[in-house]
């Protein structure tokens, strides 16, 4: 479905939940991130694109405090009420529950709500589909309050809805990609300022989105464990070197020095940190120039360093990168959001590559090897959820 037909979509949602018609409606992107894995809960870039999947939310203001939800993917709906915010909702409420607490938590003072929400980005496919229902609602309830909250507010409140109702303690690339990306650029974000350059892509080359078919959940995994072993380094560091506040300060050699004190595998955390900051970098260098082989090299490299040094790789996800790589017309391809499963980001030229044919040969090889059906598809970067009405 397009932006628009999910608008439409979501606002007969809408009439058929609640009657009538809904006042503002959202449409808040997936993203896909070129790299910048695991550095933006460290303070470093990040250099995502959103892309054409998309969460709607229609909303209409009540004249109490009962904010209504109710989930067209999930079937469910459930009440709140905002003086006394309950725990007493399904696994998908938590993030939207949050959102709306935490703005309120702000000083937003907000009116009761209802609001259906419909999308399709993947659940689980390392796209941000649960940043794209924050944002939407964030965003919704923010136009329908009259509020004009500065993207990088917005984004944190999001984010503390993440850390204190779903229990994932997130960066803040995924909600700062959904909200505020633009169409044919990938967005340069500084995490620590919250400031975000946009890059035009180079002509002639396009993204792919590769869904692996091995869905992962983030509130399962050993996300939170990458983020403590961050912090761990963080202090040994600090230790000799005080101008080290978070891993975006440290330098390679910095790390090479204290891999005694840190132990191995903190030490390999680190060690990607700080090499995909540098990565980064690079990359946005390699965009500007349209320089094809760099561009593929450094997705290569932060790929090997996400399944060695950060551990977040499968032995299958690393067969499809170098599948990917053996395949004509690809620049490019790595391992894209957490990991533990989820999706790959591919980069071809446009001119050289059969994205129907090259989809055939993906599902003919990697299709009876994994739980959920993979997918391959080109990527057409949108606007973020900040430009949508």
């Amino acid at each position: 479905m397009s932006r628009e037909e999910l608008m439409e979509r979501t606002e007969e949602i809408f009439s058929r939940v609640y009657g009538g018609q809904s006042e503002k409606a959202v449409a808040a992107p997936g993203r896909s991130n070129i790299i910048g894995e695991h550095t933006d809960y460290n303070d470093g870039h990040v250099l995502p694109i959103a892309i054409d999947r998309f969460t709607v939310a229609a909303a209409r203001s009540r004249s109490d405090r009962t904010v209504k939800f109710y989930s067209e993917n999930f079937g469910d709906g459930f009440s709140i009420d905002l003086d006394e915010i309950h725990k007493d909702y399904p696994p998908w409420g938590a993030y939207v529950v949050g959102v709306v607490a935490e703005m309120e938590k702000a000083g937003y003072r907000l009116h009761g709500k209802e609001i259906a929400i419909y999308g399709n980005v993947p659940l689980g496919s390392g796209l941000s589909s649960s940043a794209a229902v924050e944002v939407c609602v964030a965003t919704v309830v923010e136009r329908l309050e009259g509020y004009s909250i500065p993207d990088a507010e917005l984004v944190n409140i999001c984010r503390r809805g993440d850390h204190n109702f779903v229990g994932v303690k997130s960066g803040p690339m995924d909600q700062f990609a959904s909200r505020a990306c633009r169409a044919g650029h990938a967005g340069l974000l500084d995490c620590r300022s919250l400031v975000m350059e946009h890059y035009r892509l180079p002509d002639g080359l396009i993204f792919l989105s590769i869904y692996s078919g091995i869905p992962r959940s983030l509130a399962t995994s050993e996300y939170n464990e990458r983020q403590e072993s961050c912090q761990k380094a963080v202090v040994i560091l600090s230790q000799k070197y005080p101008e080290v506040r978070a891993l975006r300060d440290a330098t390679v050699e910095m790390v090479k020095a204290m891999c005694d004190e840190m132990g191995d595998r903190v030490c390999r955390r680190a060690m990607h940190v700080v090499t995909e900051e540098r990565r980064v970098q690079e990359m946005v260098a390699a965009i500007q120039a349209g320089d094809e082989a760099r561009i593929g090299h450094i997705l290569l490299e932060g790929h090997r360093s996400l399944s060695e040094n950060y551990e977040v790789s499968l032995p299958i996800l690393d067969e499809m990168v170098d599948w990917l790589y053996s395949r004509p017309g690809i620049v490019g391809a790595r391992l894209t959001g957490a990991g533990f499963g989820g999706s790959l980001i591919g980069v071809a030229k446009e001119q050289e590559v059969d994205v129907e044919a090259l989809k055939n040969a993906f599902l003919e090889r990697f299709g009876a090897r994994t739980p959920e059906d993979p997918q391959l598809w080109k990527l057409v970067t949108v606007d973020g959820a900040k430009y949508s009405e």
